[in-house]
């Protein structure tokens, strides 16, 4: 039986793909990869990041305290309501962790250019952001979320599990923050401003930072892991794959395609897409521009995982 080239290329790729492994750490040992430089335009107007992830369901549901080692195997079961309190969102195991720290580290100091994402509340995931450091809630961050964390299924199924968080323009000023997870909008907040979140991102997140921190951290609370504020305890356990960059709102439909495994046209709103293919070594590295990179940080062959998102290819990608 005679294949054709598309079909050989495609059992090519299917064969070298992949994704990223978090496993669970000791104190002081964390695995995690960090992102120095965000894709050229993302945060300028409307965005989404996109991706991939399957948390480790192996590990229990329990209590979560700050600096505590249970920290390191518990799914935390906090379930706070947002804006509770100044510390609302302290008890959770960080996903991606792009919180700043401008002013410092005070409940009242500023975390303008946070983005992150967290799970709490039994396998619930949380998306948080900061655009300015005037009148903010408690916290300092908006919370997009499902509130109690139980009207939304838990993702410790040991399933795969599409998410997208984004930012699309309201009029006539304003903006909303969506969190999709499957195909369906779990939570949106609506905020006052439309910022332009390079002047945050083109710089350190903290003006004491090393510079080696860089940007953002998947895996792992980023301050922790480089063992330079050595206060929490927060890890993922998981896969994590096919994280997109966009520099648009995707549309409901769009989104509910990507979370059916379709594939995806490139268009010029795509930003930056890494696939975890490389199965090896500690670079990811955007599929469309190789100067943009994840860089793994105390991993193994452990850390590279065989097992691939539900996905089609990225059409005319390498």
């Amino acid at each position: 039986m005679l294949l054709s080239a598309s079909t050989f290329l495609f059992a090519s790729s299917a064969a070298m793909a992949g994704s990223l492994r978090f496993v669970a750490n000791a104190p002081a040992s964390y695995d995690f990869v960090d992102i120095p430089l965000l894709p050229a335009s993302f945060g300028r107007g409307e965005f989404a990041l996109e991706l991939w992830i399957k948390p480790d369901n192996s590990f229990p549901v329990g209590p979560v305290w700050r600096s505590g080692y249970n920290q390191l195997t518990n799914w935390s079961e906090a379930d706070p309501e947002p804006y509770s309190s100044d510390g609302w969102w302290l008890s959770g195991n960080w996903l991606l962790d792009g919180h700043t720290r401008p002013e410092g580290f005070g409940p009242g100091n500023n975390r303008e250019g946070t983005f992150s994402l967290q799970f709490y509340g039994g396998g619930r995931l949380r998306f948080m952001f900061a655009d300015s450091g005037e009148d903010m809630p408690k916290g300092m961050v908006y919370a997009v979320q499902a509130w109690p964390a139980t009207t939304t299924p838990s993702l410790l199924d040991g399933s795969w599990h599409h998410v997208v968080a984004l930012r699309r323009w309201r009029e006539p000023t304003g903006a909303t923050l969506e969190l999709w997870v499957d195909g369906k909008r779990v939570a949106a907040t609506e905020v006052p401003r439309r910022t332009d979140m390079r002047r945050f991102w083109d710089k350190l997140a903290h003006p004491a930072d090393p510079t080696q921190l860089g940007g953002w951290s998947l895996g792992a609370e980023v301050m922790t892991a480089w063992n330079y504020a050595f206060t929490q305890y927060e890890d993922y356990k998981g896969l994590v794959d096919e994280v997109r960059f966009w520099g648009s709102a995707p549309s409901p439909d769009e989104i509910k395609s990507w979370a059916s495994g379709n594939s995806i046209n490139p268009k010029p709103q795509l930003l930056a897409h890494f696939a975890f293919n490389e199965r090896r070594g500690m670079i990811v590295r955007d599929r469309l521009d190789p100067n943009y990179r994840w860089k793994l940080h105390r991993g193994s062959q452990r850390s590279w995982s065989k097992e691939n998102a539900p996905v089609g290819n990225l059409a005319g990608a390498n």
